[in-house]
């Protein structure tokens, strides 16, 4: 896809549930990028974004009135405050849209919130065989903090997954 311009960065809505889940669905689709092993429907993901609380977010890329890209930060965990102060990173981009500088503009946007929210650290996990997105972080300030050996299965093989943070 050619470079996509202009492109807006802004908070999701309900609104735009079908478009985030179609970008979702289409990195789940390629069956090695995500750890999510089924596609997400319309309803799950406006119910997603409704639940969203007070120190959540998810971003969306938008050019030419699609979305092409979004990115979520949230608690690390809900269920201890003793680490509330870390954040869950997530990023999703259409295939055909990688590799454009998208994910660094949401970086931006959600780098801007989590620091605004209190969070003092962001993590997230990545296939390890996704190189991509390992230099896309690493390029980011995150470092490599351990590996879960076959961690994720997805369509019967198992896969390694890079555990990876950066302060904020």
């Amino acid at each position: 896809m050619e470079r996509l311009t202009p492109l807006i960065i802004r908070r999701a809505t309900v609104a735009d549930a079908s478009q985030v889940a179609a970008v979702l669905n289409a990195v789940i689709a390629e069956g090695r990028y995500t750890l999510f092993d089924k596609p997400f429907s319309d309803a799950e993901e406006e119910a997603f974004i409704t639940s969203l609380g007070d120190r959540a977010v998810l971003h969306v890329a938008v050019a030419n009135e699609l979305i092409v890209g979004v990115q979520c930060v949230d608690r690390f965990a809900s269920y201890a405050h003793s680490v509330s102060h870390i954040a869950h990173i997530g990023t999703w981009l259409l295939p055909e849209c990688r590799g454009q500088g998208i994910g660094k503009r949401l970086w931006a946007e959600s780098l801007a919130f989590a620091r605004h929210c209190g969070y003092r650290k962001a993590l997230i996990s990545v296939l390890a065989h996704n190189a991509q997105a390992l230099r896309f972080y690493r390029s980011l300030g995150f470092t490599d903090i351990g590996v879960a050996r076959e961690h994720v299965q997805l369509n019967g093989t198992f896969y390694d997954e890079i555990f990876m943070e950066r302060a904020i």
